[in-house]
């Protein structure tokens, strides 16, 4: 099992929508395996992935080199099983 980063930031409905996603329609199972990267929390960290990624809008789905952009409920379960494995 690998480590798979979520960059977001409070002001950004797109970002809570995912949150909502993955916390009701996968009922919280990748809870321990998502590390959240809060542009505020954790601004350093933050831009170091932003610029490492080359990250243009939030939310993002990082699993080593790869980005997941299109966060839909789909792309996002599909990427979460490929790199966590639960499903």
């Amino acid at each position: 099992m690998s480590q798979v980063y979520m960059l977001t930031k409070p002001d950004c409905p797109n970002c809570q929508k995912l949150k909502m996603f993955l916390k009701f329609a996968l009922n919280n199972k990748y809870e321990n395996d998502i590390q959240m990267v809060d542009k505020v929390a954790n601004g350093e960290e933050f831009l170091k992935m932003v610029k490492k990624y080359n990250v243009l809008t939030l939310p993002v789905l990082i699993h080593e080199d790869d980005v997941l952009i299109n966060v839909g409920p789909s792309q996002t379960t599909q990427f979460l099983e490929k790199y966590i494995g639960k499903k």
